[in-house]
């Protein structure tokens, strides 16, 4: 605060420099100087010419009429301000021509040396006063109320008073003196009434403010009139120096005092036209400086009267005096009073703005509405919401805007707003937009019906149809499937325990489809292709549901069909029409292909509920999968049992890898036609403690279904090497050349199986051109990650052998893309070579085939001589079959290297026997 007055106090000191460093204002100060020291130098006897100090007054004077008229010239000033400086020169200019008679009159005249004033003189200074008053008069004051006149009146009529009082006792009361000096009564009465004008002109800057001009220039030209007014009082003085006048000492200060107000003009516009306001006094202090002079003026009258007469006016004056202080006083606490109520409306006013700012710019919608749905009040921000201005819904109720099915909800808030008032309610409806469409409010109402000032229901709205609509889609999203649409897994569930609660046993049925071999088309053909065939299927499912039914995609390639209302023989219909309608080729990205599903059905039972619906369905669908795939199958409760079978030995098979009841067989690979031991195969078997031996057929597809293949291959991989290496130290050339160990596809899949092939060879130290890693053609169908792994292991050295060739995902062009070195023709093709050529065209095709490629081709299944020879006429050089020799445990094929390694059933080449 104290910055804020020292910056304003620094500021009129800076422009004071700046005025006074101005040329004009020095050279008329140089001048002022001049004639009052001329002035003072012949007061009493002459001692110089008169005509220099008329010279010097008409050349200030004329420096001022200069200035002024500059100043009017501005074209940044207020039209009001220039005309007033305007009006001021032309009064400069008439006093001018004042000066030039009255040097006249002094000098030259008849009656010279004097200080008598023409007629012609007397006129010209009284124009030229009428024209200053009338510039002055014309200046714009602030808008009064008739109080603020009535008391201005009074102000003013208190100081004119006390100036008359004045005037009488120091120059009326020697009206004949003055009447002499000037040489006439009525020259006296023009001198007289410059005075009055003087006086008025003053009061008039002290209470009327400033207008328009700058505050300063006003407060200099009003000490130049009370300047002129002071001078003019010492005429009577002079009445002995009749060749000086008082002309010569109040022209040059008063033109010097206007030429420094017109330059201050000049460089006042460059303080900023954003100046802030001078703080006014709440009253002025003229009047009572008026009564303060007029006391002491009674005080000074009878100062020689009697003693009575002083006790009394001493104590009038002190009476005075106190009413005064108290008036003051009053004063200022009415305008501290005043100051702080304004402060107080200030802030007031500023928090209604800004409350009137937020509702009329929030988006959201302030509303009062009567107990009836009578809108009574709505913010603008409604037109923003509903597409109307408010105006248009003011006097009409929420029924005619709002959606039939939420008549309800804004039914039921008023009525429980009604029974509470103070009570704070929030819902939700739709309402119309001008455009014809629905727009979702949220509102937030609370009953101020007991308020006063408000007498409603107050409203809080906004528009929240983009949020319900996101809430939607999230809602949609949490419940569906992305890519298909499809309900998904959660809302499955979901209706499926609805339906189960509702429905009577065996009205609710369940099929889950789940599509044969998808992985290897996923895989094959990519993510893309993969996800429009799933597309194409949902939406062939869609069509085969009934309506009311519900399609649902559960996750990957599986599929549920959640059918109400229906009997068995219905839900067989459904699960053929699903089989049937799949068989039709999908076109999917430009890829025709056949798709196969396995279905599992199953029906609601009393007391079941949706996760046992599944489970039942899914134990069904595994049943349609080992029956060969591209079925139905129902559920029954022996399929429990063997699943129940199924985890039974899944436990078994953790305790058999650990408790070494597996073993491996070897199964020898000849050579045709002579027999001779050429390789082995690694069979794993496993003996139960109680059943047995147990096929791989039983418990290899356990493995693969609960992970445990994974670490039952390792085993068989590191059992295989170790007996080769083995077979390697003890037989030498006699040993096999090979042993083939069967890998999964879910071993090719692991990222660290090459590595664990090279570690198995580094462990056992058997040479990788020892190992033959048999894989099949489903295995590396999707010619990814599986044929990588594959390569790899190639890339060790260790051979490839593509096992059961031709039952599989059949493909020449897999030859191409997968590493392989032998293909193992499987037993189906080898069983029709002693058949007719048609059928031995296909097993006569692959040798052809292998020796095209360079590949090796190894006979799988033979079992007869007629085969071995046929084969051998095919160009098959390798075979295995129990027509050789059954698999031998490790110990029995020891046995037959120790023997020679010659099978027992040989056979010897056509050409040959003869």
């Amino acid at each position: 605060m104290n910055v804020g007055r020292h910056e304003r106090a620094a500021a009129p000191r800076g422009l004071t420099a700046t005025v006074m460093a101005q040329p004009l204002p020095r050279v008329t100060a140089a001048l002022a100087v001049l004639c009052v020291g001329w002035f003072v130098l012949n007061v009493g006897s002459p001692s110089g010419s008169p005509f220099v100090a008329w010279a010097l007054s008409a050349l200030c004077c004329a420096l001022a009429a200069f200035a002024c008229a500059r100043v009017a010239r501005l074209s940044g000033l207020a039209a009001p301000t220039r005309r007033f400086w305007r009006h001021f020169a032309v009064a400069l200019s008439v006093i001018l021509l004042a000066l030039g008679s009255n040097a006249y009159d002094a000098v030259a005249g008849p009656l010279a040396p004097t200080q008598r004033v023409s007629g012609l003189t007397t006129a010209l200074y009284l124009t030229a006063v009428a024209v200053f008053l009338w510039a002055l008069l014309r200046l714009p004051v602030t808008r009064r109320s008739r109080e603020a006149w009535l008391t201005l009146g009074l102000d003013t009529g208190v100081v004119v008073l006390a100036a008359g009082l004045f005037a009488w006792y120091f120059v009326l009361r020697g009206s004949s003196e003055l009447a002499f000096t000037t040489g006439s009564d009525l020259t006296a009465v023009a001198i007289i009434t410059l005075g009055g004008i003087d006086i008025l002109a003053a009061v008039k800057l002290a209470l009327t403010g400033t207008g328009p001009m700058d505050r300063g220039v006003m407060w200099i030209l009003g000490l130049a009139v009370l300047m002129g007014a002071g001078c003019g009082a010492l005429m009577p003085l002079l009445r002995t120096s009749p060749h000086i006048t008082t002309t010569h000492l109040s022209i040059p200060v008063i033109a010097f005092l206007v030429a420094v107000a017109a330059e201050w003009q000049r460089h006042a516009p460059a303080r900023g036209t954003a100046r802030r306001a001078a703080r006014r006094r709440p009253f002025s202090l003229l009047p009572y400086a008026a009564i303060a002079a007029t006391d002491v003026l009674l005080l000074v009258s009878t100062w020689n009267a009697s003693q009575e007469i002083r006790l009394v006016v001493t104590g009038s004056i002190a009476l005075t005096a106190l009413v005064v202080v108290r008036q003051i006083t009053a004063f200022y606490d009415n305008a501290n009073l005043l100051a702080r109520l304004d402060a107080s409306m200030l802030d007031l006013s500023r928090h209604e703005q800004r409350f009137r700012s937020l509702v009329q710019n929030s988006s959201d919608v302030i509303t009062v509405t009567a107990m009836d749905g009578t809108y009574t009040y709505i913010s603008p921000s409604f037109e923003s919401v509903l597409g109307r201005p408010a105006e248009h819904y003011i006097g009409r109720t929420l029924r005619e805007f709002t959606h039939p099915e939420d008549l309800p909800v804004l039914q039921d808030m008023r009525d429980r707003l009604a029974r509470d008032p103070g009570l704070t309610i929030t819902c939700q409806a739709r309402m119309r937009h001008a455009d014809g469409n629905w727009r979702w409010l949220e509102v937030v109402a609370t009953n101020r019906v007991d308020d006063p000032s408000v007498q409603g229901i107050v409203g809080n709205t906004r528009d929240i149809t983009e949020t319900k609509r996101a809430q939607d889609q999230l809602a949609h999203q949490a419940t569906h499937d992305a890519l298909t649409r499809l309900a998904n897994r959660t809302l499955f569930t979901a209706r499926a325990s609805e339906a189960l609660a509702e429905a009577g046993t065996g009205s609710v049925a369940l099929a889950l489809v789940d599509l044969d071999d998808f992985k290897a088309i996923n895989d094959r053909l990519g993510h893309a292709v993969g996800d429009a065939l799933l597309t194409v299927v949902a939406d062939r499912l869609r069509r085969c549901a009934r309506p009311g039914d519900t399609v649902a995609r559960l996750g990957g390639d599986e599929f549920a069909v959640l059918l109400r209302g229906v009997s068995p023989q219905e839900t067989c219909r459904v699960a053929g029409e699903i089989l049937a309608t799949l068989r039709t080729p999908i076109n999917a990205l430009g890829y025709d292909m056949l798709v196969q599903a396995s279905i599992g059905l199953v029906d609601g039972g009393a007391g079941m509920d949706a996760s046992e619906l599944l489970r039942r369905a899914d134990v069904a669908m595994y049943a349609a999968k080992e029956q060969g795939k591209s079925r139905s199958v129902r559920y029954s409760p022996d399929m429990d049992d063997r699943a129940a079978e199924h985890a039974r030995m899944g436990a078994d098979l953790q305790r058999a890898l650990a408790g070494g009841e597996l073993f491996l067989l070897y199964q020898p690979v000849v050579t045709l036609p002579h027999g001779d031991l050429s390789s082995v195969e690694a069979l794993i078997r496993w003996r139960h403690p109680e059943r047995g031996l147990v096929s791989p057929a039983e418990f290899i597809p356990v493995a693969e279904h609960n992970g445990m293949i994974v670490r039952l291959g390792d085993w068989v991989l590191r059992e295989a090497c170790r007996q080769m290496a083995e077979w390697k130290r003890d037989y030498g050339d006699a040993a096999p050349s090979r042993v083939g160990v069967n890998v999964s596809a879910r071993q090719l899949r692991e990222p660290a199986f090459a590595q664990t092939v090279a570690d198995v060879l580094a462990e056992t130290g058997l040479r990788p051109s020892d190992l033959l890693v048999e894989i099949t053609e489903t295995a590396v169908f999707d010619d990814g990650p599986a044929v990588e792994t594959v390569a790899a292991i190639q890339a060790l050295g260790v051979a490839i052998a593509l096992d059961d060739f031709g039952t599989g995902h059949s493909s020449l062009g897999l030859l191409r893309t997968c590493p392989v070195d032998i293909l193992k023709v499987d037993k189906l093709f080898v069983d029709e070579v002693t058949g007719t050529a048609e059928q031995a065209a296909i097993a006569t095709s692959l040798a052809q085939i292998a020796r095209a490629l360079g590949l090796g081709a190894v006979a799988e299944g033979v079992e007869t001589p007629a085969q071995a020879m046929r084969l051998y006429q095919m160009g098959y050089r390798l075979a295995q079959g129990y027509h050789f020799s059954r698999p031998l445990s490790a110990e029995d094929l020891g046995g037959l290297l120790a023997a020679g390694g010659r099978g027992p059933d040989a056979v010897e080449p056509p050409a040959l026997a003869s």
